[in-house]
């Protein structure tokens, strides 16, 4: 696991959803924004979109917004490696749109859900394979 990368995605990541609360819950505009940072509109603009898929708000009892963010929190030694386990085996991952009943009893995971936040953490090696697999065993269940 990189220590330094997974703590710049969840610095990122709290940043990016910092910009975003404020624009959203305290009304602050793009440009307020974009003065207050340093940086253009337009700038500002793209990171409220990002913030949107990246950075969503923590959800209740849960160490992040994403698998992927707990997934990095527990890579920077933010998170403890149970914890960390416990909540994605917890997470209710999006399904594959249209997965008939006769694919099986588990309808497939898919890119949105599981493998793309998960195997994005295996990717980046924030989590190791016996990890992946306890998680991706869980979920099936």
């Amino acid at each position: 696991m990189t220590t330094s990368k997974a703590r710049g995605v969840v610095d990122r990541i709290v940043f990016l959803r910092s910009v975003r609360q404020l624009h959203e819950q305290k009304k602050w505009t793009q440009t307020r924004l974009a003065e207050a940072n340093g940086v253009s509109q337009p700038a500002i603009s793209q990171w409220l979109k990002m913030s949107r898929i990246d950075a969503p708000d923590v959800r209740p009892d849960m160490a992040g917004g994403t698998p992927y963010e707990i997934a990095a929190r527990y890579a920077a030694k933010l998170l403890d490696r149970e914890t960390m386990l416990r909540q994605l085996s917890a997470w209710i991952y999006e399904t594959a749109e249209g997965a008939s009943p006769s694919q099986g009893d588990v309808p497939p995971l898919s890119l949105a859900g599981f493998n793309l936040q998960v195997g994005r953490a295996l990717d980046d090696r924030f989590i190791n394979e016996t990890d992946y697999d306890r998680i991706l065993e869980a979920v099936a269940d």
